[in-house]
């Protein structure tokens, strides 16, 4: 994928879910000058995982914090949330 359409689908993503992790409601930080790895550093996570033949499209891609999105692996997103472990995370600020 071209980093300027990447870019954007992230922006568009990260707008449309409110910078908050779509799993656990966590505030996302995006990557940038000294951070790269974190565990509410933000990802896209793809609702059909890319294995099962998702798509990289706006519609099939919702925001998750790294922790989430590391745990959830190809698990069905319904699955994901009825068995996940309690995630800990730098950054508990929930509204």
């Amino acid at each position: 994928m071209k980093q300027a359409r990447a870019e954007a689908i992230f922006r568009a993503v990260f707008a449309r879910d409110g910078g908050r992790c779509v799993h656990c409601g966590v505030a996302v930080v995006r990557r940038g000058p000294g951070l790269h790895r974190a565990p509410n550093l933000a990802t896209l996570d793809h609702v059909i995982p890319r294995s099962h033949g998702g798509p990289t499209r706006a519609e099939n891609l919702v925001l998750a914090c790294a922790a989430c999105n590391n745990a959830r692996g190809t698990l069905d997103v319904e699955t994901f949330r009825a068995t996940r472990p309690p995630l800990s995370h730098g950054d508990r600020d929930r509204e």
